[in-house]
């Protein structure tokens, strides 16, 4: 899928597939950022009551090695791309 991006003339076919392929992963990072935006942030500000986390969050607070899920998926994304051309591939041990 690279040649023809990097060829710099990809045709509408070649974006489809780069649609096709981030689509999910995009629709699944827009709906963790409505998660918490819906049951997090908007019960703590619009609330008088005590706040209770909502069990996804109690277990990563029991389970602090769980932590590095949503880390993840937000510093890297529920599919990391990864492009790998020969220019930036790392000279081989001789």
């Amino acid at each position: 899928m690279t040649a023809p991006l990097r060829g710099g003339a990809p045709t509408d076919a070649d974006l489809a597939r780069v649609q096709r392929r981030r689509m999910l992963p995009i629709r699944l990072t827009q709906a963790m950022q409505v998660f918490v935006q819906n049951r997090i942030i908007r019960g703590v500000l619009g609330s008088t009551k005590p706040f209770r986390l909502p069990w996804p969050l109690r277990l990563l607070q029991r389970f602090p090695y769980l932590r590095r899920i949503p880390a993840r998926v937000v510093g890297v994304g529920f599919r990391p791309e990864h492009v790998h051309t020969p220019e930036a591939s790392p000279p081989s041990a001789a």
